[in-house]
């Protein structure tokens, strides 16, 4: 598959969040003044019972990112957990936090694109845009059945 088509499943599937996902689902309170550094090499990255933030890849030249996160494979429909590393993550990102999961550390993304089997291992995805008055997850229909709440690989 070429990398325009994977570009365009890829925008496919954030308009489908987008579309699918009551704002309300979280409710994130993020400090006005903390600043969040994306440097593995000055901090240890956030984890916590049953994830951890595996890296951090900016979005061009912006200062927003997208999180690529290790779900422990036990707990990966455990929606708590989830929303545990959202609350963690994001709190310092008032305007704009994106969060991939993942249960299998070969799959982690090391790039804002990714492989078809990264796709397919995929297990969740949150977007934040104030701008845009988005805030969605969604999650493999093999994590949550609801059709409304998943998207399938």
């Amino acid at each position: 598959m070429n990398k325009r088509v994977k570009d365009k499943r890829v925008i496919a599937i954030a308009f489908s969040i987008i579309l699918s996902w009551p704002v309300s689902a979280f409710s994130l309170q993020q400090p006005e003044s903390q600043s969040q550094s994306q440097s593995a090499s000055s901090r240890e990255l956030p984890h916590g019972d049953g994830w951890r933030l595996v890296r951090s890849i900016q979005l061009g030249n912006s200062k927003n990112y997208i999180h690529m996160v290790l779900i422990d494979g036990k707990r990966d429909m455990d929606k708590a957990v989830y929303g545990a590393a959202l609350s963690k993550i994001c709190r310092s990102e008032p305007d704009f936090c994106r969060v991939r999961f993942w249960n299998e550390e070969r799959y982690v993304a090391d790039s804002i694109s990714f492989t078809d089997a990264q796709f397919k291992a995929l297990r969740a995805e949150y977007i934040f845009n104030r701008a845009g008055h988005v805030q969605q997850m969604k999650y493999a229909c093999t994590v949550v059945s609801d059709k409304n709440q998943c998207f399938s690989h």
